[in-house]
């Protein structure tokens, strides 16, 4: 058992996932489910969980939520005799719907491998052109598996997959569940957008996703889950942290009442990273560790790298130095190597970079910096290859390496000049490179700019301006 600084206490035993919260977990902008009641009714979650949404929601303004609940009492008040009854049925039923499932399953597959083969404006002509084909809800659960494989290397495509599913969607409106995979794949497009950068569409596209889910009462968890996940992220690019911090509690919250544990690891990751922006990095800690307990062997090998690395991370900006080496040391073996994706080994070497200066040692950060940077270069990701240039220069500075400084500067301008970024960075860059030249760039002053440049590229415009001291 765990608990992380905000209070949260996980326990994970076996099949069974009890979530005890310690903190105020806001609930008033979604609603109640037979899920999160059956969970409050087995002790899974406290009733205090559920304070929010008060009696007056519950039976008189919103008939979503008292549909939920006069069903969940329905199903209390139903005698043990009946629930055998059902249960008979459903044995039998269940024979036949898992092979009526298994040929959708197989034949969405086939029309998924159909579909990947066009482009997208060819999958659009031939769904609209079909008329028993490229209908089923199968296929649109797999298109949005799809799109979220191709983030975050091809935002572009994974937008237009999730695109189709939501024209597939449209033409399927009275198929069961049709409302729920609308609000996913409106979901997927706006994190898609998030991803490529263009926020403004991904707000329009997530209020779109949440005035269907209030107007039509959607309030399956995974559902709900899925889209504070998803929004939670686009408010921890935008740093606003304090409702990146409600909305994936709240995701994690709504993951562990369908026990879906790698999920909700996956929301305490993203959760731990956003305290780690904020700027409490012995929250993103203890976070991430409780993310990892809900984790293991079987799960998602990139899930596990990625908790393993963030966490790595913050142990590094909260100058656990020796401890990052550690944990880096022992997972190189068994998870890094598996994956030999370049943008994972740059990133890596970059984090080597930071422990060896974080210990003092100038050879090793160095070495690991400039392969970085040149690796990044290579890459074409002139973005990143400037943040470890200014990695570097801060190395630099502390060594009194004065004519290092002015050659990191020098040479990070160019690069950095060649991305489509905004010319405020671009600015902020122009005066770090003056004030090397003249040689009255400090460590506070290129922290200054890294610090900068980090909000930057969540808000464009950002105007830079040296402090005052």
């Amino acid at each position: 058992m765990l608990r992380d600084a905000a209070g949260m206490v996980f326990c994970y035993h076996g099949a069974q996932l009890r979530w005890f919260f310690g903190v105020y977990i806001p609930m008033d902008d979604i609603h109640i489910s037979r899920e999160m009641l059956r969970a409050v009714e087995q002790g899974k979650v406290p009733q205090s969980v559920l304070s929010e949404i008060t009696t007056d929601h519950l039976l008189s303004r919103c008939p979503h939520c008292r549909r939920e609940f006069e069903a969940f009492e329905a199903g209390r008040r139903a005698g043990t005799s009946v629930l055998k009854r059902l249960l008979q049925i459903f044995s039998t039923l269940l024979g036949r719907l898992a092979g009526t499932a298994s040929r959708d399953r197989r034949r969405a597959e086939r029309e998924l491998q159909e579909l990947l083969s066009l482009t997208q404006t060819e999958r659009v002509s031939r769904t609209e052109r079909a008329r028993g084909r490229f209908r089923g809800p199968a296929l649109v659960r797999l298109l949005l598996d799809e799109s979220r494989l191709r983030l975050p290397r091809q935002p572009a495509e994974a937008f237009d997959l999730a695109d189709l599913a939501l024209k597939i969607v449209n033409r399927i409106p009275q198929k069961p569940g049709a409302l729920d995979f609308y609000v996913l794949a409106t979901a997927c497009m706006a994190n898609a957008c998030r991803v490529g950068n263009d926020r403004r569409r991904a707000n329009e596209l997530f209020a779109l996703a949440r005035q269907v889910m209030a107007e039509h009462g959607v309030t399956d968890p995974e559902v709900v889950a899925r889209v504070d996940d998803l929004l939670g992220s686009l408010r921890k690019d935008q740093r606003r942290f304090a409702e990146a911090e409600k909305l994936l509690r709240r995701a994690a919250l709504q993951y562990g009442l369908i026990q879906a544990p790698h999920d909700a690891a996956r929301a305490l990751i993203n959760l731990g990273t956003t305290y780690r922006a904020w700027g409490f990095p012995d929250r993103a800690i203890q976070t991430t560790r409780s993310a990892l307990t809900l984790l293991g062997p079987e799960s998602d090998l990139k899930l596990l790298i990625a908790g393993h690395y963030n966490l790595a991370l913050q142990l590094v900006q909260a100058g656990s130095f020796e401890e990052a080496a550690k944990l880096l040391e022992e997972d190189d073996e068994e998870l890094y190597r598996q994956v030999q994706e370049p943008w994972l080994q740059l990133r890596l070497g970059w984090l080597r970079g930071d422990i060896a200066a974080g210990k003092d040692d100038f050879d090793t950060s160095e070495r690991a910096y400039l392969a970085t940077r040149d690796g990044f270069v290579a890459e074409g990701n002139g973005y990143d290859a400037a943040m470890v240039s200014l990695d570097l220069a801060v190395l630099y500075l502390r060594w009194g390496r004065t004519a290092a400084v002015r050659r990191v500067a020098e040479e990070m301008l160019p690069i950095f000049a060649s991305q489509d970024v905004d010319p405020e960075a671009l600015a902020a860059l122009a005066l770090f490179q003056e004030a090397a030249r003249q040689e009255q760039l400090t460590v506070e002053k290129a922290l200054e700019v890294t610090d900068y440049l980090r909000k930057a590229r969540c808000e464009p415009g950002l105007r830079f301006g040296w402090k005052k001291r």
